[in-house]
């Protein structure tokens, strides 16, 4: 099945965006009312099935992580959206424990280059650099930084340019995916027709790209250019795994560095020590500033799995949990990284923390594969930032659950 562009339509968020009230009810739900409910579950009730659903919600560090770990007992839901979004081969975050996911995690891996960190970081510096310079002093640091340094990445090192005219609802277009992939897990009729209209705009832009770049061959330290030149793949395998890795970054991306932002600029420890850090250009210390501030507010409050079978939980441990067969199971690591039993003092920022206490990239199975490449984007993004002693104009907007605006000034 192919999705078409809608005549005469493009997709925007403008349309979909909640209104004032709405937005004011999503952000007390996402950053007050679900992180307080989790703490109390995860004292009380760890595995605990919420009254008439099918949802089991997950909440303490040792029974998220085994969760994780357990990927046959827990495989993940999203084949069912992947199928309606004309995504084929599958996205690799789709796929559960069998020998064609680790055939297409190897070449997935086939794709990247240790070299490429270091093209990805100087796409990451020098974009941000010319944003913050140019802007001079006062900056929207979400949409006129943190998204252009993706999207340079995206275009730059994918090879996937985005034509001025799509720029906002390919943005837009991720967005929306992004939420119905790992949101509500909805297959209503129009939820799913929205979904459609937003990637089709997504799906142009690359497909667009692989055409241009058999006629004019980019270079191979772009992913399109090194997949043709190097034959690793053909065109339809690598239409997806370029959807994989948009999906992968500009939204979690902004997300990622929208939501760390916002804590170190409200924390005094954090704004400290990342200030100093980037005047420095510590990018090992501004890294575990960032993700210290991830650890302390993550980008979602959970993640889904099923249950093909029935199942028990804690094995190992002195009480276990039966979870029934079919049953939806959000496993969150939002409350997994306050955990008192495994993190010390969880609400205190601590970048000195064991790199064990984080889930921010998951665990084990499906681990983020393009960590590293989010690691050097973060390290310049926030090194430009925060040796420029950056203050909030205000506190940050919301467009649902995504970090849409944070007004800054800065040291020019």
């Amino acid at each position: 099945m192919t999705i078409p562009a809608v005549p005469g339509k493009i997709f925007s968020l403008k349309d979909k965006r909640p209104g004032p009230i709405a937005q004011f009810l999503i952000t007390f739900l996402v950053r007050k009312l679900i992180p307080f409910v989790f703490g109390v579950l995860r004292r009380f009730a760890p595995v605990f099935r919420f009254p008439f659903t099918n949802t089991v919600i997950v909440t303490s560090f040792d029974h998220v992580q085994e969760v994780f770990q357990r990927q046959n007992d827990f495989p993940v839901p999203y084949q069912r959206q992947v199928d309606l979004l004309d995504w084929k081969p599958t996205f690799l975050l789709a796929m559960k424990d069998t020998p064609d996911y680790w055939q297409t995690l190897e070449q997935v891996k086939k794709i990247w280059s240790a070299s490429d960190l270091e093209f990805v970081r100087e796409i990451a510096r020098d974009v941000s650099e010319a944003e913050l310079k140019k802007a001079g002093g006062r900056i929207d640091a979400i949409q006129d930084l943190m998204v252009p340094v993706t999207e340079a990445v995206i275009e730059r090192y994918y090879g996937v340019p985005i034509p001025a005219e799509a720029r906002q609802p390919f943005f837009d277009g991720c967005m929306h995916v992004a939420g119905f992939l790992f949101g509500s897990q909805s297959l209503a009729p129009k939820a799913v027709e929205s979904a459609q209209q937003a990637i089709s705009t997504v799906w142009k832009v690359i497909d667009d790209a692989i055409a241009a770049a058999h006629k004019n061959p980019l270079p191979e330290n772009t992913i399109i250019g090194r997949c043709h030149a190097l034959k690793i793949t053909n065109d339809e395998h690598l239409r997806s795994y370029l959807m994989g890795m948009i999906m992968g970054y500009l939204p979690t991306n902004t997300l990622a560095n929208g939501h760390a932002f916002d804590v170190i600029l409200g924390d005094a420890t954090a704004y400290r020590i990342g200030c100093a850090a980037a005047e420095k250009e510590d990018h090992e210390l501004v890294q575990r500033v960032v993700r210290e501030a991830l650890r302390i507010s993550y980008i979602l409050p959970g993640l889904w799995r099923t249950t093909p079978e029935a199942v028990e939980l804690g094995i190992g441990s002195t009480k276990t949990y039966k979870i029934e067969k079919d049953r939806m199971v959000y496993i969150s690591g939002m409350s997994a990284m306050k955990d008192p039993r495994r993190i010390a003092k969880p609400d205190t920022f601590d970048p000195e923390r064991s790199r064990d206490v984080y889930m921010v990239y998951g665990h084990g199975f499906h681990y983020c594969v393009g960590a590293a490449i989010a690691d050097v984007m973060m390290e310049e993004i926030f090194t430009a930032l925060l040796r420029r002693a950056p203050r909030a104009e205000g506190k940050m907007i919301f467009n649902g659950n995504f970090p849409w605006t944070l007004n800054i000034t800065y040291r020019s």
